[in-house]
């Protein structure tokens, strides 16, 4: 099975959303805005709205437990969901979280689990106010923890991850690579406030925002649609990597969770907060259409990068 193509059957069955859906599938996260709803405030740019998204972290897949610790796992749960609204611009709100517990844990194992996540949800003003729990009988089966956050467009309007414009900066928050093998894909820190800063520097300017969950090849090219004609063009050598890690594995090692930004041209913050802002490439149009979504220039040599990245499988 390939997990892109799947998304892609199931994103086309979908059908018609209804006119409470302004986002729908495809995107880091849904946007809607139920008839008869109030949001945002008067004037507001962005018209308001409830942002709502899912995602799970699985045994085996996402981390291996005796290596990574409960409370690692935990804070990773919440935080690579939080990692979407930042992608969105959009505030956190509340957290729901289900998960199924291996029969070898513990009360004690589930509570440091758990602390974990409320700790993490907290800190990012975005409780967990509810969930589901159960314990599989089958003494192999993975610790599963599915997480849904609920975000709200601030009154500068969310960010979708499409919006790509011919002659857009393309950028990146903080640094890349090497987050599996050092463990940072367990403690890093989602950048919504970051996101929110970017959103108000820049407000129009700021044409699309996915964050890097699968690699920046792969998540680069799933900010142009199929038909855009655009191409992003990156430069080897301007990004911001890691120490011991080479451009390959900026672009396709996975799991940083910074910020890939689409911008009007212009000027730029070097900093948001304390994390660095980074331009490293751009928007172009398409040379040809078999050309691919995304290239990275190494010297003389440019690359196809649009499927470098990885897939959530064991």
């Amino acid at each position: 099975m390939n997990e892109q193509d799947v998304l892609r059957r199931i994103f086309r069955e979908s059908g018609k959303q209804g006119s409470d859906v302004v986002i729908g599938p495809g995107d880091d996260m849904a946007l809607l805005r139920p008839e008869g709803w109030t949001f945002g405030s008067p004037g507001g740019g962005g018209g308001g709205g409830v942002l709502l998204a899912v995602d799970q972290v699985i045994e085996g897949i996402h981390f291996e437990r005796p290596a990574a610790g409960l409370d690692a796992i935990g804070h990773k749960a919440i935080a690579r969901c939080l990692s979407d609204v930042a992608a969105m611009a959009g505030r956190p709100v509340a957290s729901l979280v289900s998960a199924i517990l291996p029969p070898d844990m513990t009360d004690d194992d589930a509570m440091v689990l758990f602390d974990a996540m409320r700790t993490v949800g907290e800190r990012f003003h975005a409780p967990i106010v509810g969930g589901d729990l159960a314990v599989h009988r089958h003494p192999t089966h993975p610790l599963t923890c599915s997480v849904t956050v609920m975000g709200a467009a601030t009154g500068l309007g969310v960010v979708s991850r499409f919006g790509a414009k011919n002659g857009d900066l393309v950028c990146v928050t903080g640094a890349l690579g090497g987050s599996l093998d050092s463990g940072r894909h367990l403690s890093f820190q989602p950048r919504v406030g970051e996101a929110i800063m970017l959103r108000a520097v820049l407000g129009e300017r700021l044409h699309a925002m996915i964050d890097l969950s699968d690699g920046l090849g792969l998540d680069a090219s799933r900010m142009l649609e199929a038909d855009s004609g655009l191409q992003i063009e990156i430069d080897a050598d301007r990004l911001p990597l890691h120490d011991g890690i080479d451009w390959r594995g900026g672009v396709s090692d996975g799991e940083d969770y910074e910020l890939l930004c689409l911008v009007e041209d212009g000027e730029l913050p070097e900093r948001l907060l304390e994390c660095p802002f980074t331009p490293i490439g751009r928007v172009v149009a398409r040379p040809a259409a078999d050309a691919p979504a995304v290239v990275v220039f190494d010297g003389d040599a440019r690359h196809d990068v649009a499927s470098q990245g990885w897939e959530h499988r064991g």
